[in-house]
């Protein structure tokens, strides 16, 4: 700006009017950004229903499934222990009397006892095959200390024993694969300190003279080559070989295979059994994984290691079938203690026992789950019918009338009606004695669009004793005109999907609103746009006048001044 201060010369404030005027020339963009926070407004208003809608869309499934409408419960009397009871939705409901005279086993194959080959005492302590490593440190021997280290052979801890240990003689008897520790008087081992386990390696404890290895030391190791596991009878030159558990295939290679992935590759194999070794009899063990009264077969290998493992030639103890009675019928087996429509008929009816006894299984509908999808349904519906209303009501108080930001949006007011109208409104198509909400008990509160159960009573007698009909009307597909007329869940959803679809080429109707609220609001912000430039040519070009007049102004004062000061004093 030419001058630096409005009306310096003129006296005249002229800045402030410019203002004031261009502030006037506003009032188009004020309205126009008052409307702006109204499409705000409504927006988000548009968009609470919206999300309500998908809700209830969402929610609507729930209502037609199978499980939630028929579903029914089993429970026991109470009178056996452990058992456990179940059934299907198409389990007929009524009272079954089980008695369950004997339990279903697994058939087992115990192998012939092992023979472990005899220890080396020249070998060093930390390798010797005695089912378990046995650790350095100090163990106690008539109260002498005597210390060990895992690299020690078995004959050198011996002569330690001999040279330190007064009047005790240790030795190990090969044929016997036992140690033995003889004195004069009675021998007393261990103590509270020591911190190696080699006695309890040497199956060693107090008593009187000699003090002998409980058993033989050697053991069968699960770990390391199957070559080297310290089998009294190895298996035959075969390296790779495999024999067949319940006609699986069971390969091993002795040379790289242990026992304990053999067994666990038994274990992981379709034989059906589970293999382990029990360490108290030293014998493999097959257990059939399935109870019954059914066999566990093992076929030889050229290799030999099902003979050597003694599972050729082991004791077999077959497996039993359960027996069981329904209602003091005759006895029906089951192949396992899980009692099902395979060994007893009933459709959907499952009885687990672990005991022998008998108890009553009482089926029944369980409506519990339709009650809760009903009820969820009904505050979803709620939810939706409450949020139209606050948003579109108009209330006159006096001569006040307070409107809704989207009072003047009818299709809001559509919608309502339709959902109001589809719970009304029987379906085409639909079987059975239930053809409206109404049917089962729910109905309108009042002129409200708002529902909820009014006859709980017939809600429960319908779910009881017509669950299919319930299941009919929500679940029925038929169509007139290519448009779902038939179960409630299918034309609800459908009404839904054309209100709340975003994307594709035909949009949801909802969708359609936002979108034009977008393009209202963009066509403002060009409107407003187009106003601030108008404004800022108009408040230029008002500058630019008062500038010139402040200018002018100012050059005639000089001249006045300049007059003045030449003609001062001068008579005419």
């Amino acid at each position: 700006m030419g001058m630096g201060l409005s009306g310096l010369a003129s006296g005249f404030d002229w800045k402030s009017m410019v203002d004031q005027l261009i502030e006037v020339s506003r009032a188009p963009q004020n309205r126009m950004r008052s409307e702006q926070s109204k499409n705000s407004s409504k927006t988000n208003a548009i968009n609470e229903i919206k999300g309500l809608l998908a809700d209830l869309k969402t929610n609507i499934a729930s209502l037609g499934s199978q499980d939630a409408l028929l579903k029914r419960s089993a429970s026991l009397g109470g009178t056996a222990t452990g058992w456990s009871a179940s059934a299907a939705p198409d389990t007929v409901a009524g009272k079954y009397t089980f008695t369950v005279n004997a339990l279903a086993t697994a058939a087992k194959l115990d192998g012939t006892p092992l023979s472990a080959g005899s220890i080396n005492p020249l070998g060093t302590l930390s390798s010797l095959p005695v089912g378990r490593t046995i650790t350095g440190g100090t163990f106690t021997v008539n109260g002498v200390a005597v210390s060990i280290a895992g690299s020690d052979t078995l004959d050198a801890v011996l002569n330690n024993i001999n040279s330190n240990v007064p009047g005790v003689t240790a030795a190990y008897d090969p044929v016997a694969d036992k140690v033995s520790l003889a004195s004069a008087g009675a021998i007393v081992l261990g103590a509270s300190n020591d911190t190696s386990n080699f006695l309890l390696s040497m199956r060693l404890s107090s008593g009187a003279s000699p003090v002998i290895s409980s058993a033989a030391l050697g053991s069968i190791k699960l770990t390391g080559p199957i070559d080297s596991a310290n089998l009294a009878i190895p298996p035959g030159v075969a390296t790779n070989s495999s024999f067949l558990i319940n006609g699986t295939s069971i390969s091993y290679n002795t040379a790289t295979d242990s026992l304990q992935s053999l067994l666990a590759r038994i274990n992981g194999s379709a034989a059906g059994v589970t293999a382990s070794l029990d360490p108290a009899s030293g014998r493999f063990v097959l257990t059939n994984s399935n109870t019954g009264n059914v066999g566990i077969f093992v076929t030889a290998d050229t290799g030999g290691l099902a003979s050597t493992l003694g599972l050729i030639g082991g004791t077999l103890v077959n497996g039993a079938d359960a027996q069981f009675q329904i209602n003091g019928g005759g006895f029906i087996a089951s192949r396992t203690n899980k009692l099902d429509s395979t060994s007893h008929g009933i459709t959907g009816l499952t009885v687990t026992a672990s005991t022998l006894g008998t108890d009553v299984v009482s089926v029944s509908a369980d409506s519990s789950a339709t009650k809760s999808a009903l009820d969820s349904f009904i505050t979803k519906y709620n939810a939706l019918q409450n949020a139209i209303e606050k948003h579109t009501k108009v209330i006159t108080t006096g001569s006040k009338v307070t409107s809704g930001i989207l009072s003047s949006n009818r299709e809001l007011g559509e919608i309502s009606k339709s959902l109001r109208q589809m719970i009304y409104t029987a379906g085409t198509g639909v079987p059975g004695t239930v053809k409206r909400l109404s049917d089962i008990g729910v109905g309108f509160s009042g002129i409200e669009n708002t529902i909820s159960i009014t006859n709980s009573t017939l809600l429960n007698s319908k779910l009881t004793d017509f669950a299919s009909d319930i299941s009919s009307y929500f679940n029925t597909k038929n169509s007139v005109g290519g448009i779902p007329s038939g179960g409630l869940i299918e034309r609800m959803d459908y009404l839904l999907g054309n209100l709340v679809t975003d994307s594709g080429t035909a949009k949801g109707t909802l969708k359609t609103n936002l979108d034009s609220i977008v393009s209202q609001n963009k066509s403002l912000d060009a409107q407003i746009a187009t106003i601030d430039r108008q404004l800022e040519m108009q408040r230029a070009t008002m500058e630019a006048s008062y500038i010139a007049m402040e200018r002018a102004q100012s050059m005639y004062q000089q001249q006045s001044s300049y007059i003045a000061k030449t003609f001062a004093g001068k008579s005419s």
